[in-house]
């Protein structure tokens, strides 16, 4: 008998190459320095693995991705979604830059029992994608109201995802 997944799990992904899509591994790099980290979180940089997040998950009960996402928002905007809901995203529409590599390694964790009971999704909508640029202004500018969103999230029991933190 395995024992319950406890603990939290923050996954940021995402290109330091290609300007914004940098989002998500810069606010872990920066989550990971913060000492207010609630007990029984883990912060990990998953770059680009794609399919070699699956092995990370099993084990806990909470994950939170970070990563830049487009959603026709304006660049810098923060979005928290949970991975219920990104289901119901048509094919045509992207959950994430790395709508493959995320998407499938999410559908494949899930279909073999080893996604986590809860998984929560923040996005950052990009201003650009450009290789060997730094982030936008608009994303630089978000990454500190995105680590607080992020310790919201952890410093909170009861996600139900009625609400959205980044409002």
């Amino acid at each position: 008998m395995e024992p319950p997944p406890v603990g939290t799990l923050v996954l940021g992904v995402g290109s330091l190459l290609r300007g914004d899509d940098a989002a998500g591994v810069l606010a872990v790099q920066r989550l990971q320095a913060r000492p207010d980290l609630p007990p029984g979180v883990t912060v990990i940089d998953g770059g680009t693995a794609g399919l070699g997040l699956i092995p990370l998950l099993p084990g806990y009960r909470r994950v939170v991705l970070v990563d830049a996402v487009p959603m026709g928002l304006a660049p810098g905007a923060i979005w928290r979604f949970t991975w219920a809901e990104a289901r119901l995203i048509p094919h045509d529409r992207a959950l994430s830059l790395h709508q493959t590599d995320l998407t499938d390694a999410l559908v494949l964790a899930d279909a073999l029992g080893m996604l986590p009971p809860e998984v929560v999704i923040f996005g950052v909508q990009p201003g650009h994608l450009d290789w060997d640029r730094p982030l936008s202004q608009a994303v630089e500018r978000a990454l500190p109201e995105l680590i607080e969103a992020l310790l919201n999230e952890l410093r909170s029991e009861e996600s139900n995802g009625a609400e959205n933190p980044c409002d």
